[in-house]
């Protein structure tokens, strides 16, 4: 039983962010590198991602941990412990751009996931990626 329905949620949550930020990601599937250091934007992922394993009725918080860090993984790979220790450090000090964000995100989440609200404020906050190497 350990973990069975965590997975399927950390799917849904990833395919769900991944065609969210899609206007924003280059060819090679980067989000804008802005994005790891904005807390808005963070907050905003974060309180999705509780609020949907909320509603899925997950509620450990163990559970929500992994699920967060699944997305997060995807969004910022190789960066992603960067900006979950930021996201930690940004809630933790009630940094109100982040607290604003993670409330919103909370009362604008629903189980069906239609993250619309997400695309419209990523694409008017942040410029595509441009995947360009030196």
């Amino acid at each position: 039983m350990f973990g069975m329905g965590i997975g399927k949620h950390k799917r849904t949550l990833m395919y769900a962010f991944a065609a969210c930020l899609s206007p924003l990601k280059d060819e090679l599937g980067n989000v804008p590198i802005p994005m790891q250091t904005d807390p808005a934007i963070n907050a905003a992922i974060l309180g999705t991602c509780e609020t949907y394993a909320l509603s899925q009725n997950i509620k450990k918080p163990s559970d929500l941990a992994v699920i967060a860090d699944a997305v997060f993984e995807e969004l910022y790979r190789r960066e992603s412990n960067n900006v979950q220790e930021r996201v930690d450090v940004w809630k933790n000090e009630n940094n109100t751009a982040f607290i604003q964000a993670y409330e919103k995100a909370k009362s604008q989440t629903s189980a069906d996931l239609d993250l619309t609200w997400l695309t419209d404020f990523a694409t008017d906050n942040f410029e595509p990626a441009t995947g360009k190497m030196l």
